[in-house]
């Protein structure tokens, strides 16, 4: 007689950010693909597994299944029907993220009816490590899923690591000293925001958390990174040496990107882009949640028109305002919008934009980004390169290894303070070494197609680094 196979089940619990939810999304289908014979089951509360069940709808999977956790935000404080970030303030996310720690004693409940004679595994994003405490009492195995870079993530290990107290030198720079890092590589002042960085009590309601969420991430059973092995060992090095004293261990499985179906149509800035040249339009972009001052946006106005390149600028409210508001012609040079528009010289984009499409057309030949991972991602992989504007958290890493390890972007302006300088004679001298017709340009625009082609090649059939890590991750975790 034949041995009775084992059911397999894997419980993804996404943490509800834009990026976050995109690279699950990514994970979710990896695992369809790879594992047909298993359940896979999207775990939320319950106006985001709604919002997942929709955005998966018209790929008509049969073995996936939806669980709602759940949740009532006004019994934490949260506006009514808030249950992600995309309706609150960046200072408010903290408030979320304790608030998901409260459905543990559910998640729990549900954990424990799934345990049948299977094998069950939960694969969680970071910012719901606790998950790993019912894993643990319901004799699961266990995964965290980090959506930024390795050294990003690495970095910012290192940083919480050493609340309250950051090793800051003498010199006038201020800058940090941290072992963790490889030879030739600091950090400065400018480099550590939001604010809550260099507070850093442990009474501070952020402090406390990360903390939690780094002592839940030393339990777990693995590390999912979204990153290629090639692009980031460094990165990855210090993510290991983290948590070699635990014994987890890290699997590269990027690039976890979002394919461009995954983007609604807009129809008017595609048409738009059909009319330019090849590689002549500038894309920018700050991410959803983040922003710029006022008078940064006046700065950058001005710069392009003195640049004249086309550009697509998916423009939100400034820092100060309602970030998901009206956006007010006199936050620009009066009459620029005007300007661009009659010249057929630019496009402004209030709110959200299709930016994978964007990316994808070959009318778009250099991304003004804020330099988010899942950004970084999308620009690499239609072989755009990058003008990095860094706002918070990891995106100065981000960018610290896109200009010096991949040589594929350059550094235009740090932050979104009052005290954050841009000067549009800067902007316009990045613009042109970016996608100027010089050696440099060029040089810039080969590199950026290496990591392309390295991207591609790590999900090859035969020899692809991030398919082999997942195949690994699998077997450990007996679900292969």
């Amino acid at each position: 007689m034949g041995t009775t196979k084992r059911a397999k089940h894997v419980v993804l619990f996404p943490f509800p950010g834009q990026g976050h939810l995109a690279s699950f999304l990514a994970i979710f289908r990896l695992l369809i693909r790879e594992l047909p014979d298993a359940t896979v089951t999207l775990v939320s509360t319950p106006r985001n597994v709604a919002a997942m069940r929709s955005s998966l709808a018209a790929e008509h999977y049969s073995s996936i299944s939806f669980h709602a956790l759940p949740f009532v935000p006004a019994d934490h404080g949260l506006p009514a029907g808030c249950e992600s970030t995309s309706s609150l303030p960046v200072p408010a996310f903290i408030t979320l993220f304790e608030a998901f720690e409260t459905v543990e004693p559910a998640f729990d409940a549900y954990l424990s009816g799934l345990r049948g004679g299977g094998d069950v595994c939960v694969v969680a994003d970071v910012f719901v490590a606790w998950t790993v405490c019912a894993a643990r009492r319901r004799g699961c195995a266990h995964a965290v899923a980090v959506s930024c870079g390795a050294l990003g993530t690495a970095i910012f290990h290192a940083l919480w690591s050493y609340m309250p107290a950051l090793p800051f030198g003498s010199d006038n720079g201020g800058t940090l000293l941290l072992p963790e890092l490889p030879p030739g590589m600091a950090l400065e002042r400018s480099q550590l925001s939001p604010a809550f960085l260099f507070r850093g009590e442990l009474s501070d309601r952020w402090t406390a958390f990360y903390h939690r969420i780094m002592r839940h991430g030393h339990r777990t059973d693995a590390v999912l990174a979204n990153t290629v092995e090639e692009l980031e060992p460094t990165g990855l090095a210090m993510m290991r040496r983290a948590l070699a004293n635990d014994k987890v261990p890290v699997w590269p499985v990027g690039p976890l990107v979002r394919g461009e179906n995954d983007s609604d149509d807009d129809d008017g800035v595609l048409r738009w882009l059909d009319s330019q040249p090849p590689s002549s339009v500038l894309y920018i972009s700050f991410g959803s949640k983040n922003t710029i001052q006022q008078k940064q946006m006046m700065e950058l106005a001005a710069a392009l028109e003195a640049i004249g390149r086309p550009f697509v600028w998916a423009i939100r409210p400034p820092v100060g305002s309602d970030i998901g508001g009206a956006f007010r012609d006199e936050w620009l040079p009066e009459g620029f919008e005007a300007r661009a528009r009659s010249g057929n010289r630019g496009l402004l984009v209030r709110g959200w934009a299709p930016q994978v499409r964007i990316l994808a057309h070959a009318s778009t030949g250099a991304f003004l980004s804020h330099c988010g991972w899942n950004s970084v991602l999308e620009s690499m992989a239609h072989g755009v390169p990058v003008i990095g504007w860094p706002l918070a958290a990891e995106q100065f890493y981000n960018v610290t290894l896109l200009a010096e390890e991949w040589g594929v972007c350059v550094e235009v302006a740090r932050g979104n303070l009052e005290s954050s300088r841009v000067e549009r004679a800067k902007v316009a001298e990045a613009v042109d070494t970016v996608m100027g017709d010089t050696p440099e340009s060029a040089a810039m625009r080969r590199r950026v197609a290496e990591v392309q082609e390295v991207m591609r090649g790590a999900w090859a059939e035969d020899g692809g680094t991030s398919r082999a890590a997942l195949h690994e991750f699998l077997r450990a975790m007996r679900l292969k």
